[in-house]
């Protein structure tokens, strides 16, 4: 899934607040002594283009969690200011206290804190919120036999004779708002945290020698399911420290006998290939080796990967039942 958007392209519209998608306090761990990062992006076809600037000013969309056609700025503004800030003001706290070699990992709360900031990095980019958002309204509005079906066993008198004339019935903007309320439960997904939240978490520290990391929009590096073994989570959570989360000790010690420099460039070349439009780094002395890996191998959406496992249409399926039923937003 290849993509040349750029980062006006991806704006949904013109109009909002800031909302990152890569938080700001995570793109901190790279500041520099001249308060400032290095971003890389392609934003003239190929050709990688170095920019220092604060990690303030990259890695948003304007509006990209705002209800759009809805005039009230507090209800336009709900899910990031209620739901997506907290999670990062939380973050940010746990982010000082792991590069920092503080205890971290034994507190249930912080651990429950940190996955959730873990699955809404998944969930949170620009491609999925609006796959989301135009499968959930493609849904409401879809009308098939089995529709059909449902409503036929519900109707009562005074209701109109048709599903198709129920749906027309719904305000855009209400659903909307139920698509953006949609994204909570599955960032907050209680199967999935409590399996991350089982799983062994460390920091591995590089030593100085070391050449140092780089991290980018998609900086999760996530074995193929979290359920195996051998499964592991690594996030880069600055220029010298990477998070992990495996579900077998003998993962860590692999990870840990690895040579630093090729530990690096693991990581490094990971996060630069799955990169959609931007990676970052400390400083502007990596624009060779982005130029070679930039967005080489980039993965799927999160919910396009969903979607193509048989359990995750099941579960799909079940939550389009309980959602015509009422019973979800």
């Amino acid at each position: 899934m290849k993509s040349v958007l750029t980062h006006q392209k991806l704006s949904m519209h013109d109009e909002g607040q800031r909302h990152h998608y890569i938080p700001v306090c995570y793109l901190k761990q790279w500041i520099n002594n001249k308060n400032q990062i290095c971003q890389y992006s392609k934003p003239h076809q190929n050709r990688v283009v170095p920019n220092r600037l604060h990690p303030s000013a990259t890695g948003y969309v304007r509006g990209l969690y705002d209800l759009i056609d809805t005039e009230d700025q507090e209800v336009r503004e709900a899910l990031e200011r209620e739901f997506m800030r907290p999670i990062d003001t939380r973050a940010a706290d746990l982010l000082r206290e792991m590069t920092g070699n503080m205890q971290t990992m034994n507190n249930i709360e912080k651990r429950s804190a940190w996955t959730t900031f873990i699955l809404s990095l998944m969930m949170r980019n620009p491609e999925d919120i609006r796959l989301h958002k135009a499968k959930y309204i493609a849904d409401w509005y879809k009308s098939d036999p089995k529709r059909r079906k449902f409503y036929k066993k519900i109707w009562r008198p005074g209701l109109p004779n048709r599903v198709e004339d129920i749906i027309a019935m719904f305000d855009p903007k209400e659903i909307e708002r139920r698509a953006m309320e949609a994204l909570v439960p599955l960032i907050t997904n209680p199967r999935i945290g409590e399996f991350i939240n089982r799983m062994r978490w460390g920091t591995l520290i590089l030593p100085p020698f070391a050449p140092v990391l780089l991290t980018s929009d998609r900086p999760l590096i996530v074995s193929n399911g979290i359920i195996n073994e051998d499964s592991h989570i690594l996030i880069p959570i600055g220029p010298k420290h990477i998070f992990y989360a495996v579900n077998n000790g003998g993962v860590v010690d692999y990870l840990k006998a690895r040579n630093p420099a090729e530990m690096a460039f693991i990581i490094n070349r990971s996060v630069t290939q799955q990169a959609v439009t931007y990676v970052y780094a400390q400083w502007d002395i990596h624009r060779k080796f982005v130029q070679e890996y930039m967005g080489t191998a980039q993965l799927p959406s999160l919910i396009e990967r969903m979607q193509d496992t048989p359990a995750a249409q099941k579960g799909y399926k079940r939550l389009q039942r309980l959602r015509r039923k009422g019973l979800l937003p």
